[in-house]
């Protein structure tokens, strides 16, 4: 499906259509007001989106593969990010994205002059073609014959939109492509990179001599594009499972690493940074690191296209700092102590080691980044390390002692849900805590109060010996009557809620209590991490 810009018509698409529909079923659909009935007074880009959701279900298509150009690309996104069940693939041709504020101004001011009245050809005219481009006649020709009511609507419309999916671009996991012109001056390679830098499947393509036509100046290009586009595996074509990507995050997990916190400083030199332990040394001499940062963090930018970073390796008291960077927090560094690096990126006191980087190199690696740091300052101090493993903290001095560590984790059930917290590093768990001088039950009763729930402790419904960690794991059921949690979340047992468990004898446990619950049935675990027995509480069902 095909979408064109402003003051434009299905035919801008002439030639995509001519190559592409020789393999696809092509559909350019024209915008209202541009062929097709109007859209109400006041219609912003939202009302675009749901009018194009609109025609998908109206012609019956199911999931489409959506280009849009200029206006049509904003329309594209909203489909992609509003609408995901209908859209397999996305290609946002001179899109704009976060005008910077004068370029806002001013193109809020034409969408002002348009609706009063003012219609001018030449402007937008002289700014996409050159004088002798045939081209210039052709869209001159649509441009005339445009209803300039829908045209100064849909440019308001245009005007205000450059933002309103900006922050769903994260979560799209189709295939994007993001293609503009270099002498694009309103919709810039520098967006396009920005957009496809975010996107966690985003691919970007600047056509190098051409300006905002690029589908009918570079057409061969364009549609060459459009084709490796359309051949790249779809969601569900080609890929991991949503079962298969959480055994792989499992089997990851079992590599016992370090915490890190990566750190820089942003255009604005404002401190930045964020939990990661995928860390690793590259290089003696030269001498090199590397690091992975997902394209969908908010951070992104920032770091791929920053000069420098460092990278902080956490000290084993330091989890409070690891859960500080692995969150949503306003102002992470307002919460520990920094210094400025020598080479200017901040580094965290207390650490194991820091090592402060000028960025060598940027590598494109599926849904995340690698940044190769080139060491130019380090510092290394006796603290033990902070440690991670099967989606848990470990620590050197705990893993020398003799003798198991009794953990307990409450179960909080209320109407089929169970609470889950962050477990520091993007992940959930169960709220957990490690039994003292008091025991475990009174360790499970504090747990309760200090998430300000109504529940108590009922019988215990799991207990298990986690050999690789020197844990002996209790988990008490513990039926909740109400109450809001001060931390964490109610989340429903299914398999899919429950995917973002790290731990995968926590997440086994939860899923037999989905079954168990729905049931009336429930049991008793007994073994160790991996293998074990249920022993029923009531009934006689094996």
């Amino acid at each position: 499906m095909l979408l064109h810009g402003v003051g434009m018509c299905a035919e801008a698409w002439g030639p995509q259509i001519a190559t592409l529909s020789q393999t696809h079923r092509v559909i350019a659909l024209n915008m209202p007001g541009h062929g097709s009935s109007l859209l109400p007074d006041g219609a912003l880009l939202p009302d675009y989106v749901a009018w194009a959701a609109r025609a998908i279900d109206a012609l019956g298509l199911g999931r489409v593969n959506v280009a849009g150009h200029s206006m049509g690309a904003l329309i594209a996104l909203g489909l992609a990010v509003d609408h995901p069940a209908k859209v397999a693939r996305v290609a946002l041709l001179n899109a704009v994205h976060r005008r910077a504020p004068e370029a806002r101004a001013a193109v809020l001011a034409r969408a002002e002059a348009i609706a009063g009245g003012e219609f001018d050809l030449d402007t937008p005219l002289n700014r996409w073609f050159d004088a002798t481009d045939p081209n210039r006649s052709l869209v001159a020709g649509w441009l005339s014959r445009v209803d300039r009511k829908g045209y100064a609507m849909a440019y308001r419309a245009f005007a205000l939109g450059d933002a309103t999916h900006a922050e769903g671009l994260a979560r799209l996991t189709i295939p994007a492509l993001f293609l503009t012109g270099d002498g694009d001056a309103n919709s810039t390679a520098e967006m396009a990179r920005a957009m496809s830098g975010t996107a966690p499947d985003g691919r970007v393509l600047v056509i190098a001599g051409h300006r905002h036509m690029v589908s009918l100046t570079a057409p061969d290009a364009v549609s060459a594009a459009l084709g490796d586009w359309l051949a790249r595996p779809a969601q569900g074509q080609d890929r991991m499972t949503q079962d298969q990507r959480r055994a792989l995050r499992d089997a990851f997990g079992t590599f016992m690493t370090g915490v890190t916190v990566v750190t820089t400083l942003d255009g604005d030199g404002k401190p930045v940074g964020f939990t990661a332990n995928s860390f690793s040394s590259v290089s003696l001499d030269p001498a090199l690191l590397l690091v992975s940062i997902a394209k969908s963090s908010s951070n992104y930018k920032t770091f791929t296209q920053g000069t420098h970073f460092a990278i902080n390796i956490l000290a084993e008291d330091q989890r409070d700092v690891s859960t500080v960077f692995a969150k949503p927090v306003a102002d992470r560094f307002a919460q520990v102590n920094w210094h400025v690096g020598p080479q200017v990126s901040p580094i965290l006191l207390g650490v194991a080691a820091w090592f402060d980087c000028t960025t060598h190199q940027v590598v494109d690696a599926g849904d995340h980044a690698l940044l190769i740091g080139r060491i130019d300052s380090f510092g290394a101090t006796p603290a033990p390390g902070l440690g991670y493993y099967r989606g848990s903290y470990f620590t050197a001095t705990a893993a020398v002692r003799t003798g198991p560590e009794v953990v307990v984790s409450a179960v909080i059930e209320q109407n089929g849900a169970v609470l889950l917290v962050d477990d520091g590093l993007g992940g959930l768990t169960l709220p957990t805590a490690k039994v003292g001088a008091k025991g475990a039950s009174a360790t499970v009763c504090d747990l309760i109060a200090a998430l300000g729930l109504n529940a108590a402790p009922g019988f215990i419904y799991s207990v298990f010996e986690d050999i690789a960690r020197g844990h002996q794991h209790m988990a008490f059921h513990c039926p909740c009557t109400g109450g809001t949690p001060t931390r964490g979340g109610f989340v429903d047992l299914s398999p899919a809620s429950l995917a973002d468990v790290t731990d995968p004898a926590l997440r086994t446990m939860l899923l037999r209590l989905s079954e168990e619950s729905a049931q009336g049935n429930y049991g008793i675990y007994f073994g160790n991490q991996t293998q074990g027995r249920v022993a029923r509480v009531s009934g006689e069902t094996p």
